[in-house]
């Protein structure tokens, strides 16, 4: 009778452990690892928007005016970090798409012997599939976070090196233009011909020769 009950007791506490192991795996397949591929993708449309903006943002300000040397190295430094991000990006996706789960354990079941613990090792089987699954996960788990992690600080420098450009080519293109202004406004004062009082007016277009007065 004690046999029973002990036998019993452990049966219940490998289900206990069974229950447990599957909800943890329901939160890998159904919350967390779904979660890392939708930041990794996050991630990666960042970085090939903020690009196509560089791109854009560049070619436009090599048009209008000129830009310095300087902040063409800080676009293409900006341009080489978010499409390493966005390249990384993609190899993580494909590199940790093999996810786990608990392997059929019919045919193992149907060779357990038939006695008193056939069920018990049953579920020591469901146990251990549900086990190497979640395990497996977890290791997909911790490389996407090392992975998330990298993809992450390559695209914080090249997003911040992307506004020091952008404010940078605006500072020049700003300052450029407050040159030309003041190049415009500069009025060029007469001077007089030597040995006379009569200043030199300059000719514009369509202005007609004036008669000297006697």
């Amino acid at each position: 009778m004690k046999e029973n009950i002990s036998y019993e007791n452990y049966e219940k506490n490998l289900k206990l452990q069974l229950e447990s192991k599957r909800k943890d795996l329901d939160i890998q397949l159904t919350s967390v690892i779904p979660g890392q591929f939708q930041t990794i993708k996050l991630y990666m449309w960042l970085c090939t928007l903020i690009i196509a903006g560089d791109i854009t943002i560049l070619n436009s300000y090599i048009k209008i005016t000129h830009i310095s040397v300087f902040v063409i190295i800080l676009f293409g430094g900006s341009i080489a970090f978010l499409g390493y991000s966005a390249f990384f990006s993609l190899i993580a996706l494909k590199s940790n798409n093999m996810i786990a789960f608990p392997q059929d354990q019919y045919e193992k079941m149907s060779q357990l012997n038939l006695d008193n613990l056939e069920h018990t090792n049953g579920i020591n089987a469901m146990i251990s599939s549900v086990l190497d699954a979640f395990n497996k996960n977890n290791k997909i788990i911790n490389n996407m976070s090392e992975d998330i992690n990298k993809i992450y600080r390559s695209l914080i420098i090249g997003a911040s090196v992307s506004f020091f450009a952008i404010i940078s080519s605006g500072t020049q293109i700003v300052a450029g233009e407050i040159i030309m202004s003041d190049n415009k406004e500069k009025i060029v004062k007469p001077t007089p011909q030597t040995g006379t009082t009569t200043p030199i007016i300059p000719k514009t277009r369509g202005d007609k020769p004036q008669q000297e007065k006697k």
